[in-house]
């Protein structure tokens, strides 16, 4: 069970079958609101795309898990969003010829109650039927509580916040720990929902991908 595996230091459970990742502030910089609307704002973050090559090589598979309501409000069309996400696929393979996303998942609706639309779990179920994986078999990387909070409805039960994008604002620190739990002393001090702990907090998506490698003993 990947989260004993990981949580408590038992590692003979296999490495994640499925990668679940949020796009704006995890892959590519976050521009702010009304989002991401033209290739010439989309930059990735970082080692990206070698992050993502080292999941593929690792076996397993990546799937993007993002809300685009920018279409849903008539800013771009849908047909610009898939032209944005080929922009990213061609950009990420620039850095890692493994760097594939193997499915992506969007939103674009703007009605907050869209069972499709994080924090609802509606694309991480998806990915997981579609995948045919568990959840106890997947890990969500984000940025936001809306990413962990569909996680923790979906029962992936291991969740990872990265500070980039808006994850260094929900924390409102910017030390790194490896686990924060519902007795941490500075949970207190947070404001957010107890549900979507325990998760991890890492520096970004890189350091979150080699804390998974290293964790990984079964290889």
């Amino acid at each position: 069970w990947l989260y004993m595996c990981f949580m408590h230091g038992d590692y003979s459970s296999p490495f994640p079958k499925l990668v679940l990742i949020d796009r704006d502030g995890v892959l590519n910089e976050d521009v702010g609101s009304p989002g991401v609307i033209s290739v010439s704002q989309f930059q990735l973050i970082g080692n990206a795309g070698t992050a993502i090559g080292k999941l593929r090589r690792r076996g397993s598979k990546v799937a993007l898990i993002t809300n685009q309501s920018c279409v849903g409000k008539g800013l771009i069309s849908e047909q610009k969003l898939n032209e944005i996400h080929k922009y990213m696929q061609d950009e990420l393979l620039k850095q890692d010829e493994d760097a594939i996303i193997n499915r992506i998942y969007f939103c674009t609706s703007t009605d907050f109650q869209n069972p499709m639309r994080k924090p609802a779990p509606g694309m991480i179920l998806q990915a997981m039927n579609d995948f045919k994986i568990d959840p106890s078999e997947c890990v969500m990387i984000g940025d936001t509580i809306t990413d962990l909070q569909g996680a923790a409805a979906a029962k992936v039960p291991f969740r990872i916040l990265v500070s980039t994008g808006y994850g260094s604002s929900v924390m409102g620190i910017k030390t790194f720990s490896d686990f924060i739990k519902e007795d941490d002393s500075m949970v207190q001090f947070l404001d957010f929902p107890k549900s979507i702990l325990p998760f991890h907090y890492l520096k970004n998506f890189d350091a979150a991908v080699d804390f998974l490698l290293k964790s990984d003993y079964s290889a």
